[in-house]
């Protein structure tokens, strides 16, 4: 008997087919937002206080939100049957409102054996009763702002920031190590994710025309050197409630109780990056280790835009999403690559590189990628 996962994607698509009467929405292609999942053997919604998982079948790959963390896995479907494979999730610190219903969302998931879909709304099947119940159509609203109050390069908080002044107490607070956190659509805010100067921090975050709203944000535990924690400690503090927002062009000032952060897309001279990457302008690689990049069958290429990763490697193209952690690149999905044969020899290091956390540095037209054992300089 075949593998279920060896179906063609023609195979696929056969059973992915609804009868033109019912007009359901395709299971694959459609963006899916969690609205129900049994607890205890009962259909309930998730709090109102917790970002609502995700789902997105495409080709044979799913992926999305857990509430908290990405993840990806492949499925397979043959008439109402639907498989996936492990869920491979990212592994950040969440807050606590949100692990059980994380938990129970990729528990579930694991069990999932049928699926049917009614209309807008898509029901898994998991173990012997539990189900989860989906609803299209409940995307990513993104925090817009009146024309005028923003600078004209701006309009939302997504993306990827950096802290480069906070004041607390009417004084500057040193800032010994370069904070970042990237914003991140997810429900009707965003999921915030980043680097307080020591300890990585996650949270939720809405925002309005003038105001920006931080949940509580969950930490790791590490203890750094004191001026560090001392930085760390003013800034998650200033970074608590309803903030007043005042963006001006690639700059925004969050003022509270507390103090106030200044976050900007420029990070501070402090990381050695002067600016950011040019969004959708590729970066070609050429030099490694100081010494003139290797011929390959396709110019070794990398594209940095708005918490997405991708190009091509000398051979086959990638893709993925990141985020800044300080001046350090952080993947928050595994990549995804064609599978080209490749002649030998011309597979460039710049995939190993993406997956060590490499220090980014941007000085004009130079981009650097720098690990412990490999520098990579790309041009554009």
């Amino acid at each position: 008997m075949r593998s279920l996962f060896a179906l063609t994607a023609a195979a696929l698509t056969v059973a992915l087919a609804a009868p033109a009467s019912a007009q359901p929405l395709p299971l694959v292609g459609t963006n899916w937002t969690l609205t129900g999942l049994t607890d205890n053997g009962k259909v309930v919604s998730p709090g109102q206080a917790a970002p609502r998982p995700t789902l997105r079948l495409e080709g044979t790959a799913a992926s999305g939100s857990t509430s908290c963390n990405t993840y990806r896995a492949n499925f397979a479907t043959r008439g109402d049957i639907l498989r996936f494979t492990a869920l491979s999730t990212t592994r950040r610190a969440c807050p606590d409102r949100i692990d059980g219903l994380e938990e129970r969302f990729v528990n579930l998931m694991r069990g999932v054996s049928r699926f049917n879909v009614q209309g807008k709304t898509l029901t898994l099947f998991s173990g012997k009763t539990d189900q989860l119940i989906f609803t299209a159509g409940i995307g990513a609203t993104l925090p817009t702002v009146p024309s005028g109050t923003l600078g004209s390069s701006m309009t939302t908080l997504k993306g990827n920031w950096f802290v480069t002044r906070v004041v607390a107490g009417g004084r500057d607070v040193a800032l010994p190590a370069q904070a970042s956190f990237t914003f991140a659509p997810e429900g009707t805010g965003f999921a915030l994710s980043g680097t307080a100067g020591c300890n990585r921090a996650v949270g939720r975050v809405t925002a309005s025309a003038s105001a920006v709203t931080f949940g509580p944000l969950a930490t790791t535990r590490m203890l750094c050197e004191a001026p560090r924690m001392a930085q760390e400690t003013a800034l998650l503090k200033a970074l608590s409630g309803t903030l007043a927002a005042q963006f001006s062009g690639s700059t925004v000032v969050l003022t509270g109780p507390a103090g106030t952060v200044t976050l900007s897309r420029l990070a501070g001279a402090g990381a050695g990056t002067t600016q950011p990457p040019a969004a959708t302008t590729p970066y070609t690689l050429r030099q490694v280790n100081g010494q003139a990049a290797p011929t390959t069958l396709k110019p070794v290429t990398l594209t940095l835009e708005e918490g997405r990763v991708g190009g091509n490697d000398g051979c086959n193209s990638y893709r993925g999403s990141y985020q800044m952690e300080g001046n350090q690149l952080v993947l928050t999905s595994p990549l995804a690559s064609t599978m080209m044969a490749c002649p030998d020899g011309e597979n460039s290091p710049l995939v190993s590189v993406l997956g060590q956390r490499p220090t980014l540095t941007v000085q004009g037209a130079i981009l650097t990628l720098k690990t412990d054992d490999v520098t990579l300089t790309f041009k554009r």
